[in-house]
C-alpha cells in the first residue's frame, strides 16, 4: 500500500519515550511502531460497506 499521507501529532515528553522504548524493544522505527496499532483499529465504515457489498 502506497503511504502518500502523512500524520503530525504532538506528544508529551514521557510519551515520546514510551513509544522510543518500545520501537526499540521491537527492533523497529516509531512510526512502525504507530502503523501496527493503527493496523489493529476497526476499518473505516466506508471500507466496511465495499467489503461486505
Amino acid at each position: 500500500m502506497a503511504r502518500e499521507r502523512r500524520l503530525n501529532i504532538r506528544v508529551s515528553d514521557y510519551e515520546l519515550l514510551q513509544l522510543e522504548q518500545e520501537a526499540k524493544r521491537r527492533g523497529l522505527a516509531v512510526s512502525d511502531v504507530v502503523r501496527a496499532w493503527i493496523a489493529k483499529l476497526p476499518a473505516p465504515k466506508l471500507l466496511q460497506l465495499t467489503i461486505d457489498d
